[in-house]
């Protein structure tokens, strides 16, 4: 038995689909944006600030700390 695609039911069929409206900015203004960065996306406000040195130290610390209990309980459990 061969299957044949051409029969799928939920094939893509431009035929029909409906013919799409043209795009509006005034209704989706993302796609029209000068900005496509992501803090230009996310709006203003959304992005913070640089971290402090000590900030990123605590965090490393952290993910090792985590890393090395995960390893403790895998090896001696």
């Amino acid at each position: 038995m061969t299957l044949d695609p051409a029969a799928d039911p939920d094939r893509f069929d431009p035929s029909r689909e409906p013919a799409l409206e043209p795009l509006d900015p005034a209704r989706d203004p993302d796609r029209f944006q000068e900005s496509l960065t992501l803090p230009g996306l996310l709006g203003p406000g959304a992005h913070e600030d640089e971290r402090d040195g000590l900030e990123w130290l605590y965090g490393l610390l952290g993910v090792l700390l985590f890393l090395g209990l995960v390893t403790a309980a895998i090896y001696w459990l």
